[in-house]
């Protein structure tokens, strides 16, 4: 059974943002983890603890809609630097 439009770009944006969650809790548990090893790095060498780093912020609507345009983009096979295509 085929997907009508309106369907099609609620799984893009469902995709989209999946794919950005993701990335964002990477980033979240790596800065973390690497917060975690500086202090107890410091802890060990008896230096001052490091502050608690700024995470990333979560993904927001306008950066959901952003990524899902990209990748309606690659389905429908549409050039995304229009700048660099040439005309004949």
């Amino acid at each position: 059974m085929s997907m009508t439009p309106f369907e099609i770009r609620l799984e893009l944006l469902k995709m989209s943002k999946d794919m950005l969650e993701q990335e964002y809790f990477v980033k979240k548990e790596t800065t973390h983890n690497n917060w975690q090893v500086e202090t107890e790095n410091a802890r060990i060498a008896g230096q001052t603890l490091p502050k608690q780093p700024d995470f990333p912020s979560y993904p927001n609507e306008a950066e959901i809609i952003a990524k899902a345009q990209t990748l309606n983009g690659f389905v429908s096979q549409i050039p995304q630097d229009t700048k660099t295509s040439t005309k004949k």
